[in-house]
């Protein structure tokens, strides 16, 4: 029995590494001059800061957003001084896998004519959410940087899950701001 738990732990060590990480996908325009954007703020039209009430999301979103553009030295200030806005969105789609099973093989009358064509195929429907992140110039009010992180979601998640979802999106998407110098979107 022993000489099983080893390998049985490093099998869960190597299925833990693979957790599922959010799809991310960038672009922007590439006109601006990025080195100048050295403050932000939320971008807000025609509400009030203090008359908002934010959910549970948007807490974890707002948090995880200056926590990562802090770390890369962009300082949060008041929408009127800010070099650029930021605003977020969130979507639920869902969408449908198929998986077609097998159960032998069809011979034809003719013995050169064999197939294994499917007999059953299983329709699984599943969530996928959409985090997306956009970077607004005050001067014309055009979105010059957008992100959006994709990720498989299930209706379970539980509140340190979420935080977890949120945490690696956020991250996943900030890596790329501001973009490389001749970054080409993939």
């Amino acid at each position: 029995m022993k000489q099983y738990l080893t390998p049985l732990i490093l099998l869960f060590v190597l299925l833990a590494g693979c957790a599922v990480k959010p799809e991310v996908s960038w672009d922007y325009n590439h006109q601006v001059n990025w080195s100048s954007m050295k403050t932000w703020a939320w971008f807000q039209p025609g509400r009030e800061k203090d008359n908002r009430i934010m959910s549970l999301m948007a807490q974890r979103v707002h948090l995880q957003v200056s926590q990562d553009l802090a770390a890369k030295g962009l300082q949060e200030t008041a929408a009127q001084e800010a070099s650029m806005w930021l605003s977020w969105g969130f979507t639920e789609k869902s969408r449908l896998e198929g998986t077609s099973y097998n159960n032998g093989f069809y011979y034809a009358p003719y013995p050169w004519v064999m197939s294994n064509w499917p007999s059953e195929v299983v329709v699984n429907s599943y969530e996928v959410g959409r985090l997306t992140l956009s970077v607004i110039d005050p001067a014309n009010n055009h979105v010059i940087w957008q992100g959006i992180a994709s990720q498989r979601l299930t209706s379970d998640m539980s509140p340190e899950e979420q935080r977890e979802y949120i945490t690696e999106s956020v991250n996943r998407l900030l890596e790329k701001l501001p973009p490389p110098v001749n970054y080409i979107p993939q």
